[in-house]
């Protein structure tokens, strides 16, 4: 079989530094040059889960029912974004259309599912779990390298035993292993499609961003080298690629720097939005035992030991090792502590900052009427308005999304009613949904950059114009790169083919 199609998703890559470092990546620019390639507009909210899933449908997250990697339900259940047949992603339909598919480490993917070839999850997995399909493809792959990684259980590299120097190291493998892992399954399977992601830069980028504007220190250029590290790895993937394949290099978000932290339920509670129980907020403050046994462990046991902890531990307690099953804590002890009698609103942060209106039967009577909810958002949104770092002594500039204009669908009453992104000027402000901080404000962040919704795309084929800049969005992919295969489908896709990227005699 020939390659038609190969998607090579790059996690958090910037088209702004791209285009800065551009005679650095020679593949990159190589497929900008013979084709079409621009910034591409995500999806609210501007995260890995579930924007890869709206990339695959062409669709908006209240359409396909995942809404983020964790999140809360209005039954106040924790809710756990993934992948199933029934979203119609492009590997399904082109599966279902008698191609041979690939899907490999694409956030959100687990657990895997049949198709017309192979799925390898991604991120977040559970480990003991069947992660591929066909399942005996895990032991395969498993072999060829050495052990395959999904993921880097560890924290902030300034947490971990050996700071960030052990910290590169365990990316730069887990980097090395994907490659090698797509390398070989392209080899093993010959797919009419593969769809794929590299995790390195995003992890790169949220925690060695701040040391590029110090360039005496001796991570100032990890960002940039990560760039260079996955044109070559661009390269080396390509090299499976003939003449009319379509290839299509893409983000899911970009990235910018952080200018700090704001707490933001605890300024909705500051302005009389948001009620504690009695010694909720305090609760939810401290550090549970599971905590203190992960960040005990990560800051004194090598990380060799941590990877064999979680891969041979039952799930239970190697997801105590995750970030992700920190966050899950943050938001159960979230709804524990919240008084639904009082609250008015309330928010899992998130990179859009996800803000939800109380809909729970005790809620406040106040709440009662579509009106009256809708108050409550403009109320925030002015509130919003009006702030000013006390820290920075910047006045943030907000970019609102309301719910009701950006979700559409038949899961939209699960979604937020406010997404809002704070920038000050080129910065964004992190949002963390932690209660009992007894802070509104911190100039201190976890991460050093985060996510925005201006990410990158580049096109070449057969049927594609060489040497065009288009911006697109994020849901104009899947149809236009289906359209370009020869597919007609018939999808309720909320994005748009992209005909103005096709030669004449490509338009179909």
């Amino acid at each position: 079989m020939i390659l038609k199609a190969l998607v090579i998703g790059l996690d958090a890559a910037s088209p702004h530094l791209i285009e800065k470092w551009i005679d650095k990546l020679p593949n990159l620019k190589r497929l900008t040059q013979r084709g079409v390639h621009g910034v591409l507009e995500s999806i609210v909210p501007p995260s890995s889960v579930p924007a890869w899933q709206c990339f695959a449908t062409g669709k908006n997250p209240a359409k396909i029912g995942n809404l983020g990697f964790i999140y809360i339900g209005r039954d106040l259940q924790i809710k756990h974004g993934r992948t199933i047949p029934e979203m119609g992603c492009i590997w399904d339909i082109c599966s279902k259309a008698g191609f041979r598919v690939g899907v490999f480490n694409v956030p959100g993917t687990y657990p895997p599912y049949p198709v017309n070839g192979f799925m390898v999850s991604g991120f977040p997995i559970q480990p003991g779990k069947a992660w591929t399909y066909p399942a005996d493809l895990m032991k395969k792959l498993d072999s060829a390298v050495g052990g395959y990684e999904a993921d880097v259980p560890l924290a902030k590299p300034s947490e971990m035993k050996g700071g960030e120097r052990a910290y590169l190291s365990e990316v730069e493998r887990l980097h090395s292993k994907s490659v090698e892992s797509a390398r070989l399954l392209l080899e093993w399977f010959r797919p009419d499609l593969f769809v794929m992601t590299l995790q390195g830069l995003d992890m790169v980028q949220h925690d060695f961003w701040h040391f590029m504007e110090d360039p005496a220190s001796q991570y100032a250029s990890v960002v940039q080298d990560w760039y260079v590290k996955m044109d070559e790895a661009i390269g080396k993937l390509t090299q499976s690629a003939k003449e009319d394949t379509y290839v299509l290099i893409m983000s899911d978000h970009g990235s910018v720097p952080v200018a700090g932290s704001l707490y933001i339920n605890e300024f909705l509670r500051s302005q009389g939005l948001l009620a504690c129980n009695v010694n909720g907020g305090e609760r939810a403050g401290e550090k549970g035992s599971s905590r203190k046994i992960r960040e005990f462990a990560i800051r004194h046991v090598p990380p060799r030991i941590i990877r064999t902890i979680y891969s041979l531990s039952p799930s239970f307690i190697a997801s105590k090792l995750t970030v992700s099953a920190e966050m899950e804590r943050v938001l159960r002890d979230l709804v524990q502590s919240i008084d639904w009698t009082r609250t008015l609103a309330f928010s899992t942060g998130g990179h859009g900052a996800a803000i939800y209106v109380n809909s729970q039967p005790e809620r406040p009577k106040e709440l009662s009427t579509t009106t009256a909810r809708s108050e409550i958002v403009r109320k925030i949104c002015d509130l919003l308005s009006d702030l000013t770092d006390p820290v920075s002594g910047e006045k943030v500039q907000p970019v609102f999304h309301l719910g009701e204009k950006v979700f559409r669908g038949p899961y939209k009453s699960e979604a937020p009613d406010l997404c809002v992104e704070l920038f000050e000027e080129d910065k964004k402000v992190q949002v963390n949904p932690r209660l009992g901080s007894r802070k509104i404000w911190s100039s201190s962040s976890h991460f050093a950059a985060t996510h925005v919704r201006d990410g990158f795309w580049a096109l070449t084929g057969p049927q594609v114009r060489p040497g065009i800049t288009q911006d697109a969005g994020i849901l104009d992919l899947a149809p236009t790169l289906l359209n370009l295969l020869g597919l007609r489908v018939e999808e309720d896709f909320d994005g748009q083919i992209l005909d103005s990227v096709f030669s004449k005699t490509g338009s179909r």
